[in-house]
């Protein structure tokens, strides 16, 4: 049939990802974007080591990670040149991105309790209902397997870092679940070069101890599934976080009692329907409900923030339906139908004098709706696709006059708006194993609520702005190689893009502290993409990529274009794994026989110079980011050992708005039932 052939191409969509652990009882991976770049991360051994969602994503292709710290600190994800702003974020296709402002702190989304990472470039496949011109990230979190489950990890390392993890599935009948709980903690008290913001006199350079940034976190992750009949499959996704940290601000003037906490709670309730006897047609459908309450305080007299005391609280839900089928032999027509609906506010004890008077803000509310739909046309006997898509999105903005603000900055009303977006996608398969890729699309970004109607004193609104257009082309292939002696596993993928993105929204300073928005810049992103895979004797996997890119800002603020702050010319990841067990052991002779099962991996992060600020007069030096590993399987069932280096130079460097990163850090993990697909020479990025 039609559709089984679809899901048969589905495989060569995505660059492949060989996992040794029981198969999944439930639900295969949803298929990718036919014609998009992406990239599936997997992370299922990350509990093994010491590693964090933001670390792992700076190493995909076209994906570049902001910092604002060290660990559990503020983190953002750009993909291809976009803002963070730009880029959506999903937990298993629960939309992340908030209303009032649609950045993602990766700092609050733990690693471990994802089973993989999927990253599509520039594109917003079908089955997601909120866009974003950048693309997507879409997190995945564990799924129980047909084997039960018993896990534990414990870890400890440098800057008083520590770390545990626990995890429990198991099925019966037609039932399964899995829990997954997480403890993270860390003082981050690293050493870093403090400028003391006179870049150009290092004469008054000195050494300091980041304080304030401690942080302790914790999360846990249920999942129960029930698959009824055979075509029919429900499953219930419950997901909490919660965490306390200091904020200690930036490198230079750092604060000492500034303090943030934030609580999270998602839930969701999926199922999906496939195909019953000749009927062509899969549906699935979802419902969520997430809740967020996040506070910040700064007490009076704290020497880097002005005296704050804010608490957020979000509230927001939705449902969607999506339906894919055949009609005839050459089309797979799908259409998608979500509803999603926001309400914030926000209480602030202090208030910012004069703009605005302490109190609690009223109810402002976003409501969107979307409807799209694609058609995948094949010809030649499959190989070929062809993928037009339109996207409708209607948003509904309401938010009341806030008394708190004297009536001169007021900004209130009801905003309605419903852009369009369109994409056209090819896919053709040139000879076996090489397929070229090609996009263009126009897409659209609706101001966020606090742009068109500001937020607690410090950004006035501005609710005549317009939205951002992206325009954006790709053109590239993916090419997978039969094995070549010894080399097996080989892929290699190249891709080039262009992006541009007009009436981009900046904030203009009106006055010493408040800024108002405005479509006051154009953004234009060139380059190309790089990335290859491979295993060498069953023994050593290597995976590779680079980025190269041209960033241009046209803001008539500057005199010329500037470069985009934060986006480096040139990014290159590279990671090299070797293994060794009884069938394969080091040709060490008879201690290579007796040697435990184990492993050794090198990371290295390539990062050219950039600059810090968007008139580029702060220049971060390029840096070279080394990491090493050792894990061994004693003879003791599950167990594992491992101890990493991270940063292994101690490079010195700075991140967006000069935040300090910290230097040499060294971390032991003792595992049982985490971490061994690691360790079976598969190649696989973790």
């Amino acid at each position: 049939m039609l559709l089984a052939a679809a899901a048969a191409r589905a495989d060569e969509r995505l660059p492949e990802v060989v996992v040794t652990a029981p198969r999944e009882r439930e639900e295969k991976p949803a298929p990718a974007d036919v014609t998009g770049f992406a990239t599936v991360i997997d992370t299922s051994t990350a509990p093994a080591g010491v590693s964090t969602l933001a670390e792992t994503l700076a190493a995909a292709p076209g994906v570049q990670v902001r910092r604002f710290g060290g660990l559990g600190e503020f983190s953002t994800v750009s993909v291809r040149g976009f803002s963070p702003g730009q880029v959506q974020l999903y937990l298993d296709g629960v939309p992340l991105s908030r209303a009032d402002n649609e950045v993602v702190n990766l700092g609050d989304l733990p690693l471990d309790a994802l089973e993989r990472i999927e990253v599509y470039r520039g594109v917003t496949p079908l089955a997601f209902a909120q866009s974003g011109p950048g693309g997507v990230v879409n997190l995945i979190p564990r799924r129980p397997g047909l084997a039960p489950l018993n896990a534990a990890s414990v870890s400890y390392g440098s800057f008083v870092t520590r770390k545990v993890d626990v995890a429990r599935s198991a099925s019966e009948g037609s039932w399964d679940y899995l829990a997954f709980g997480q403890y993270l903690g860390s003082q981050n008290d690293f050493t870093f070069t403090n400028d003391l913001g006179t870049t150009d006199n290092p004469n008054d350079d000195r050494t300091e101890t980041r304080q304030n940034a401690q942080f302790n976190q914790g999360s846990f992750t249920a999942r129960v599934g029930w698959r009824p009949t055979e075509p029919l499959s429900v499953w219930l996704t419950s997901d909490s976080f919660g965490k306390e940290q200091g904020v200690p601000g930036r490198g230079s003037v750092q604060s000492t009692t500034a303090h943030r906490r934030v609580v999270r709670q998602l839930a969701q309730l999926a199922g999906r329907l496939t195909s019953v006897g000749d009927l062509p047609l899969t549906a699935e459908g979802s419902a969520y409900l997430v809740y967020q309450g996040e506070r910040f305080d700064a007490p009076p007299g704290d020497q880097a923030f002005i005296p704050t005391d804010v608490t957020e609280r979000t509230i927001g839900g939705g449902s969607q339906l999506l339906v894919r089928g055949a009609l005839g032999s050459h089309q797979v027509p799908a259409l998608l139908v979500a509803l999603g609906h926001e309400a914030l506010r926000e209480d602030n004890a202090i208030g910012v004098f004069p703009v605005l008077q302490p109190g609690e803000s009223p109810t402002r509310t976003r409501l969107r709706g979307t409807v799209a739909g694609e058609d995948e046309v094949l010809l030649l006997g499959d190989r070929v696709s062809l993928v037009p898509s339109v996207r409708v999105e209607a948003f509904r903005d309401d938010f009341p006059p806030d008394l708190r603000q004297p009536p001169a900055f007021r900004t209130s009303g009801v905003e309605v708006q419903a852009p369009v977006s369109g994409r056209f996608g090819v896919r053709a398969e040139v000879v076996r194993g090489l397929t070229l890729l090609g996009n263009a699309s126009r897409s659209v970004r609706v101001p966020n609520l606090q742009e068109l109607f500001g937020n607690s004193g410090t950004v006035r609104g501005n609710p005549d702005l317009k939205p951002e257009t992206a325009i954006s082309w790709d053109l590239g292939f993916r090419w997978t190689l039969p094995q070549l002696g010894p080399l097996t596993g080989a892929s290699f993928e190249y891709g080039h893009f262009d992006n541009r993105v007009d009436d981009l929204i900046v904030l203009q300073p009106t006055s010493v502290s408040v800024f108002t928005p405005t479509n006051l810049a154009q953004t234009r992103v060139r380059g190309n993409e790089f990335a290859l895979a491979g295993r060498l004797w069953e023994r050593l996997g290597i995976t590779a990529n680079v980025t190269q890119q041209d960033t241009q800002n046209f803001d008539p603020r500057y005199d010329e274009p500037k470069q985009i702050p934060g986006l480096p010319a040139l990014e290159s990841s590279i990671r090299l794994d070797l293994f060794w067990d009884q069938d394969r052991p080091l040709p060490l002779g008879a201690l290579g026989a007796r040697l435990w099962p184990g492993g050794v991996f090198f990371e290295a992060n390539l990062i050219a110079d950039n600059f810090l600020d968007a008139a580029n007069t702060v220049r971060v030096p390029a840096r070279s980011l080394f990491n090493v590993g050792v894990s061994l399987l004693p003879p003791l069932g599950a167990l594992q050992v491992g101890i990493e280096i991270r940063n292994l130079t101690n490079n010195e460097t700075r991140d967006l708005l000069d935040f300090p990163l910290p230097g040499r850090a060294v971390f032991a993990t003792v595992s049982w039932g985490f971490g061994r697909a690691s360790l079976t020479g598969d190649g696989s990025p973790r």
